[in-house]
């Protein structure tokens, strides 16, 4: 059985869940008409189940993270929180990060299309560092996350044992942050076993050579997602043969 991977023209359809309505293009979102309110916060949480607090469009600010945090991760011990396409920014991140250090209940992450920035990064880079935190998956797309967010992760991957899935799409990752990305996975990070990178346009042929040796002597991540990008067809033609040999590998390009 040869190697599992996707073209580009293809519509992703099996990680779409994991990167909250990651393709969304051609799709409609139900838009809430939530404004800041407390008690609406905590009524929609109240209404969420334990392993689920879904807070996608919610039109949640910075001021409104601490309501989250004592409805749906004191209270609720949620196991997944969805905070996709809000407007919450590095100083949420910093008040939800302070609360969640002593955390064990919250594996699952997702603030894909939000404001957190780079700085934002670090202050999650930061509690990630501790690896006494379950957190598994974390999907940060579309924040304006820059190479320089990127070295905060990379840092982070190469004493992590925790992490599973990190989801960097539709940022402003090029080629540098790529390579520092694949330099942890090749030589320290052996937990990380999906990476998203769709839509990051600055990415191009110059980190395929530090993909491919990633891909050779990393043994544990089995999907690579990266189209949307600009690589060249020689590039993908690379990347295709040197995961071959892995039956269990998927790569979308």
């Amino acid at each position: 059985m040869s190697a599992s991977y996707q073209i580009k023209s293809e519509q992703p359809t099996n990680f779409i869940d994991l990167d909250d309505e990651a393709y969304t293009k051609d799709r409609n979102k139900e838009i809430s008409n939530a404004s800041h309110d407390k008690q609406l916060i905590e009524q929609l949480i109240d209404k969420c189940d334990s392993s689920n607090v879904n807070l996608l469009h919610q039109h949640l600010t910075d001021s409104d993270i601490s309501t989250v945090i004592n409805a749906a991760i004191i209270k609720k011990k949620c196991n997944e929180l969805r905070l996709g396409y809000n407007n919450i920014t590095c100083e949420g991140i910093k008040i939800l990060v302070d609360a969640l250090r002593n955390n064990t209940s919250l594996e699952r992450l997702n603030l894909f299309a939000n404001q957190i920035s780079d700085q934002g990064v670090c202050y999650l880079t930061e509690m990630l560092l501790l690896n006494n935190f379950k957190l598994k998956i974390l999907f940060i797309g579309q924040n304006q996350i820059t190479d320089k967010g990127v070295e905060y992760l990379s840092e982070m991957l190469k004493t992590n044992t925790i992490l599973t899935h990190l989801g960097l799409s539709n940022n402003k990752i090029s080629d540098d942050g790529v390579i520092l990305l694949a330099n942890a996975l090749m030589n320290h990070n052996k937990t990380l076993k999906e990476l998203y990178l769709w839509g990051n346009q600055s990415i191009g042929d110059n980190c395929i050579d530090a993909l491919a040796d990633m891909l050779v002597y990393n043994r544990t991540l089995n999907k690579l997602i990266l189209f949307d990008c600009n690589l060249s067809e020689l590039s993908k033609e690379r990347l295709r043969e040197v995961i071959k040999p892995r039956n269990d590998f998927e790569l979308c390009l």
